[in-house]
């Protein structure tokens, strides 16, 4: 089993990298499974993996507005599939000790330069972002004379972040980081009212 290689721009999914960090200080990867196996996979390395290693392995989900049969409902959606996120401070160590399972999880890396984190501001709006159980809630908001105004849910105080809302699909693209030339993320956002 090999490590997954990616561009030099950016991760998988065009999730913005980071620069290689000291030893010690936690950062977030990418690790590869086969598609469908990302949480069972997640699951069993928290349970095998030393906690000296790895501080946290989780899917990383948000909330999507459906509409069927005229009623519009929240269900849960995995973000990026075929990888999930671990959250340690000692990469190095922790890939040597997966490529050891018998299972395929290979943390996402470029060929012959080493292992890329998420890019910091990109780690730092996810963990502000979502709950505990690793979920991207949904928003609600009004606009109000144009200007938008986030009432409830992660993206209060971040209305400056909100590039174009959707409000017949309930979404809204916001601007996560600058890095490599900046990430959009599509969130979850009902805005009911519009003056």
């Amino acid at each position: 089993m090999g490590t997954a290689s990616i561009s030099t721009s950016a991760l998988p999914m065009g999730l913005p990298r980071g620069r290689r960090t000291p030893r010690g200080k936690t950062r977030w990867y990418l690790v590869h499974v086969p598609e469908g196996r990302e949480q069972a996979t997640c699951e069993k390395i928290r349970k095998i993996v030393p906690s000296d290693l790895l501080a946290d392995a989780f899917v990383l989900r948000k909330e999507r507005w459906f509409k069927r049969a005229g009623v519009w409902s929240l269900n849960l959606v995995q973000m990026y599939h075929e990888y999930f996120f671990v959250a340690t401070g000692d990469v190095t160590a922790l890939d040597r000790e997966l490529s050891c399972l018998s299972f395929p999880a290979r943390i996402a890396s470029e060929s012959g330069r080493g292992f890329l984190p998420l890019a910091f501001e990109a780690q730092e709006w996810f963990e502000a972002s979502m709950d505990a159980d690793h979920v991207l809630r949904s928003s609600m908001a009004h606009i109000v004379e144009g200007e938008l105004r986030v009432l409830a849910g992660p993206l209060m105080g971040q209305e400056r972040r909100v590039r174009k809302i959707d409000r017949h699909r309930r979404r809204c693209l916001v601007d996560v980081c600058d890095a490599d030339g900046g990430f959009v993320e599509q969130m979850p956002l009902d805005v009911p009212f519009k003056s």
